[in-house]
């Protein structure tokens, strides 16, 4: 079942934790502000219930959260590790089980044989879950979990509440992002009247930068190439080793192509390990970049979007820019 109001999500969602002791907290693969602060948010809740809640991320974590109450609990997964015995599995700021990577490939017929709760902000989230509370006009995941939480009458300790500020904080880029409500703004206020540290948030993101971070931004806006509305660059395995930057510092790029005049459409071109292309998109209105990453098999929302392809960089370049200009061609 999908719901998109959270007074109508919250007894479902209630009934699903009645039986359940255990529960595996999920997010998607490479975790962002909102995945974490999504996952910890529902952590402490649920722990406050008196459930035990099991918080595990797909992949490295960016280091801003390091800040959060509780982080320590959260455990990164290592290829071939055993899952966890749990009750039920809670999947936050992700459309699919696949998206929470190596989790999924290695124990994928385990994770589908678990009753499953999804709580999600991306608009191609087609609702996979026994219950799904969706909403791709919300700004964040993290507010979504609030707002369920509320209506469940959870407990939302300072805790809780520093987690969920920095997952609505990170997804509005400090309330930027045209998906920012007035409800984003007074969410924002509620957390931090339940008293959420706003201010180690702030340090953590905008104050905490790496060196090796600054040193690969300036190597790839080094190759940053411009037509028009589109601009694109992109960040090689060579590039990120020799200046030893976080796998997390491609935001940092993302977020300062995005700040150029007459820009309407970017894209990076990350190159991963086993040399696939992760591809980041970013658009002003109007131009739906979501659709364009489901060519291959990404998603994300309309202004932001991801995808991962099995190709090299030169042949993502190839297959990816055509669409981007038809995008804006169409505009």
């Amino acid at each position: 079942m999908i719901y998109t109001d959270s007074a109508q999500a919250a007894p479902a969602v209630a009934a699903m934790l009645k039986d359940a002791q255990r529960i595996l907290v999920l997010s998607h693969v490479n975790p962002d502000g909102d995945a974490i602060g999504s996952m910890l948010g529902v952590w402490h809740a649920l722990n406050d219930m008196g459930k035990t809640a099991l918080p595990l991320a797909s992949s490295a974590m960016p280091a801003m959260v390091n800040v959060l109450p509780g982080i320590e609990h959260v455990q990164v997964y290592e290829p071939g590790r055993a899952l966890p015995d749990v009750d039920l599995i809670w999947m936050v700021d992700t459309a699919s089980l696949a998206r929470v990577g190596r989790i999924y490939e290695d124990h994928a017929a385990r994770l589908e044989a678990h009753p499953l709760v999804i709580v999600d902000h991306h608009e191609t989230n087609t609702g996979g879950g026994n219950v799904n509370f969706i909403d791709a006009h919300a700004a964040s995941s993290a507010e979504l979990v609030y707002t369920l939480l509320r209506a469940m009458d959870a407990p939302l300790s300072a805790a809780a509440a520093t987690a969920l500020l920095m997952g609505l904080t990170t997804d509005t880029q400090s309330f930027q992002t045209s998906s920012t409500r007035p409800d984003s703004l007074r969410i924002a206020a509620d957390l931090i009247e339940a008293g959420a540290d706003q201010q180690a948030i702030v340090r953590a993101v905008y104050y905490g930068t790496p060196y090796g971070t600054v040193t690969l931004l300036g190597q790839s806006l080094s190759h940053l190439q411009r037509e028009g509305a589109l601009v694109w660059t992109h960040i090689s395995r060579a590039m990120q080793e020799q200046t030893a930057a976080p796998d997390d510092a491609y935001d940092d790029v993302v977020h300062l192509m995005q700040r150029i005049e007459g820009v309407r459409v970017c894209a990076l071109f990350k190159e991963r390990p086993d040399g696939h292309i992760k591809i980041s998109l970013r658009s002003t209105p109007g131009i739906n970049v979501a659709t364009i990453t489901k060519i291959w098999g990404g998603g994300g929302h309309a202004q932001a979007a991801g995808a991962t392809l099995e190709m090299g960089l030169e042949a993502a370049q190839e297959a990816v820019l055509p669409h981007l200009r038809a995008a804006l061609a169409g505009w």
